[in-house]
């Protein structure tokens, strides 16, 4: 079938438009029909689908979280779609998804592969699951914690971070402002400082260029609808519209690739044995170890540069979107800021806030876990895959199935959070006062996959939040248009873009 696949593909280049439709459907039907003696029929039950598209218009990122959550009504918390002529299962519900995640970590964390034959030595979060990847994982988590994770070390860059972006926020003197650059310069700014050892001032015009880049890549605008057509039907990348947007998010993707590889030749030309100064350092130690049989933790360049743009995509515009989704809600809900300042303000006064004081700011962690849980930054996780063949909730679950995690499902779910589209901390609060964390509330996914620098985000953003409050109020501008909180869809769930007014506080 992939000879087939490509032999056609070749023709198409030559092709008229018409010519080109027609000869897609008929290998489209061929391939539909090689593929319909594979159905089992113990699979769960799901939508009936288009011939040859399936499910897939339904997965359009606008519509996706709710069709998902009526197909969850309608069929149950595991049921089956098809995107094109590949299955896909849908976890939904906190128990499900451990189920198979925790329950089944052999079976069910595997990673789909990569679109492009030249991306095959993935990073980190996208490498298939087995030894290789094990490698990865453990000198990623040595790195992170050898260069400040959970250390006080680490807390001091967070919080000079937060500073500079106060003092920034400061000279715009309460104008509205659009903070997405601003926050995305200053967390990314932690994991420069952890992994090549400097910083970038917020004027930076080439480090904003590649924090646009970065943000388009996961949000909801850099053409992943389209890519996510293109991983299904592979047939279609040779199509202009999706030929032109895939082209376009490799572009995107190289010149991150460029930034990070600018950075290692630097640290190759410096680098001492003796003195490892950051995460760089790490990796460059490691490769200088490896001996040929080390097949089990063969960490190639490529393999390194890509675990960098995961450090850097997934540890550092996941927490500005975090962010950004907080001083919205924050901004939408001034009691709850104002309750969240009066904790600061008791604890800290006008000192710097510590995580060692941090149990004792309750509402500020609940609400933190509140804006985690109202717009989980990752609502349907990273893609898995399935190793083997299992048994899941009675169904059988075949191999190579694409599987989803839906993590939205188990954190909006009214059963377990009551009016769930309500912005409300206190549900993470006991009578005590005390914060409560349900096993539900998953917002860094389960299993084997589960975030790398979860630990990380944590400390961001409380270092963040709080040093923000302390000094400011955010108030949406006056006489502003009222904003949608549906937010856009693509690698993470971001808000529209919007403006907001940090306004000095008198402490």
């Amino acid at each position: 079938m992939e000879s087939a696949v490509s032999f056609v593909s070749g023709l198409l280049a030559n092709l008229t438009l018409q010519s080109t439709l027609v000869l897609v459907l008929a290998f489209l039907v061929t391939y539909w029909l090689l593929g319909a003696g594979d159905r089992q029929k113990n699979l769960p039950p799901g939508p009936r689908g288009l011939p040859l598209l399936g499910n897939l218009l339904s997965f359009r990122p606008s519509h996706l979280l709710s069709n998902l959550a009526a197909w969850r009504q309608q069929y149950g918390d595991v049921f089956c779609v098809r995107i094109a002529n590949r299955l896909a299962v849908v976890l939904n519900g906190h128990k499900a998804i451990q189920d198979a995640l925790v329950k089944q970590p052999e079976v069910f964390s595997n990673r789909p592969p990569p679109m492009l034959d030249s991306a095959k030595d993935q990073g980190v979060a996208m490498s298939e699951y087995g030894e290789d990847w094990k490698a990865k994982r453990r000198i990623g988590l040595t790195a992170l914690r050898q260069f400040g994770m959970g250390k006080r070390s680490l807390e001091g860059k967070i919080t000079e971070e937060a500073r500079i972006l106060c003092d920034v926020l400061a000279e715009k003197n309460g104008t509205a402002t659009d903070m997405s650059l601003l926050l995305s310069n200053a967390v990314s700014n932690v994991i420069c400082a952890m992994s090549f050892g400097e910083r970038f001032e917020h004027n930076d015009m080439e480090f904003q260029r590649l924090m646009r880049l970065m943000s388009e890549m996961v949000g909801g605008s850099g053409g992943n609808a389209g890519s996510s057509i293109s991983r299904f039907i592979p047939l279609v990348r040779k199509l202009p519209f999706f030929k032109k947007g895939l082209e376009r998010r490799v572009k995107m993707s190289l010149e991150v690739v460029d930034f990070i590889k600018s950075k290692i030749k630097e640290h190759k030309e410096t680098f001492d044995p003796a003195d490892i100064r950051d995460i760089i350092d790490v990796y460059l130690m490691e490769t200088q170890q490896q001996t040929p049989d080390d097949a089990d933790r063969t960490i190639t360049e490529m393999g390194m540069i890509n675990t960098m743009r995961d450090l850097f995509m997934g540890g550092a515009e996941t927490t500005a979107t975090t962010l950004k989704w907080g001083l919205l809600y924050l901004a939408r809900h001034l009691e709850v800021q104002r309750k969240v300042q009066d904790e600061i303000d008791r604890e800290f006064g006008a000192s710097p806030p510590t995580l060692s004081q941090r149990g004792k700011l309750p509402y500020t962690e609940a609400t933190i876990l509140e804006i985690q849980r109202i717009r989980p930054i990752a609502p349907l996780a990273v893609p898995h895959t399935t190793s083997t063949a299992t048994v899941l909730h009675g169904f059988d679950i075949p191999a190579d199935t694409f599987v989803i995690p839906n993590l939205w499902s188990a954190m909006m779910d009214p059963a377990v959070a009551p009016d769930p589209e309500t912005f409300n901390p206190d549900r993470f609060l006991d009578e005590d006062g005390t914060v409560v964390r349900p096993e539900w509330l998953i917002p860094f996914s389960l299993g084997r996959r589960q975030c790398l620098g979860e630990q990380l985000a944590k400390m961001e953003l409380f270092l963040f939040l709080t040093t923000l409050l302390q000094h400011f109020t955010f108030k949406l501008p006056d006489g502003a248009p009222a904003l949608s909180m549906e937010g856009s869809l693509g690698i993470v769930l971001a808000p529209k873009a919007y403006q907001i007014c940090a306004v000095p506080r008198d402490n």
